[in-house]
């Protein structure tokens, strides 16, 4: 299986229909999962400009700049640090969790309630954001800091856990490699461009950059809907037949069993015959 692997071009990754759309959604996948908005967060939550009023201490020492807990009047150091630890804490138990949810719901299903949720949160959270800005509402700060939070659980029950393991799922073995060689390219290449869109929007249109998550959480949601078939209970040879149809080659999923196993009975056979040979050669030599 691995000669067989190595032998295979990277143009065989769009050489087929099927293939066609498995590329497609690796790409897809790792794309949505930097640009659905968990992005903002995780970098630009608080950022680390300390400006310092008299003696270091807790209460004169703020952080200045334009981030999420800036933008709604969070700026003492000790506690965006006190958020972003709680936050931290709130995403690893949530991811945990999520994993055991994969084989339950079904990885669609996981993809759809993430960017459904995600969708709203983000949509309450542009809103109160715009709220804050405009009056200075302390509740609306707050509701921010909350859609954070639920935000993030609705990133971590399906991007977390099937960011590379809904890709891995769906290509053959051997093209299992290069597609999530692909995939990786669009992880680090949407980062890259985040990186540099994500703090230019945020110093120059503050909360209304929101609104560009708003729109790109739409266009997930209908692509997952639309797009990605549903893996979960399937075998390998299975999501073949999904992806491929009636050219699936149900031999390039895993390997060739058959022939694995007609070769490993004919090595066994031609042992036998072989101690059978030796055997009558020393009867005769008796």
């Amino acid at each position: 299986m691995q000669q067989e692997a190595n032998l295979v071009g990277w143009s065989a990754l769009i050489s087929t229909p099927g293939n066609r759309k498995r590329t497609i959604i690796a790409i897809a996948v790792g794309g949505f999962a930097q640009w659905n908005g968990v992005s903002v967060v995780s970098y630009f939550l608080n950022r680390q400009v300390a400006k310092q009023q008299g003696p270091p201490c807790r209460e004169t020492s703020s952080l200045t700049g334009n981030s999420v807990l800036n933008s709604v009047g969070v700026t003492s150091a000790y506690t965006q640090t006190l958020i972003n630890g709680l936050l931290q804490l709130f995403n690893f138990f949530a991811a945990a969790s999520a994993a055991l949810l994969v084989d339950r719901l079904g990885r669609r299903t996981l993809f759809l309630w993430s960017s459904v949720g995600m969708l709203v949160s983000y949509v309450i959270w542009t809103a109160c954001s715009a709220v804050n800005d405009e009056t200075g509402s302390q509740a609306a700060g707050i509701v921010v800091i909350v859609c954070v939070f639920v935000v993030f659980f609705h990133y971590d029950i399906a991007w977390t856990p099937l960011l590379l393991g809904y890709p891995t799922e769906i290509f053959p073995y051997h093209l299992r490699s290069k597609g999530l060689a692909v995939e990786m390219v669009s992880v680090y290449s949407c980062l890259v461009i985040a990186a540099f869109c994500n703090p230019i929007g945020l110093e120059n249109i503050g909360w209304k950059y929101y609104v560009v998550f708003c729109c790109f959480l739409l266009f997930i949601t209908f692509t997952v809907y639309f797009y990605f078939p549903e893996t979960k209970g399937y075998t390998l040879e299975e999501i073949a037949v999904i992806f491929d149809g009636d050219d699936a080659d149900l031999t390039a999923t895993c390997g060739d069993k058959r022939g694995d196993f007609s070769a490993e009975s004919q090595h066994v056979e031609q042992e036998g015959n072989k101690k059978k040979k030796d055997r009558r050669v020393d009867d005769v030599e008796l």
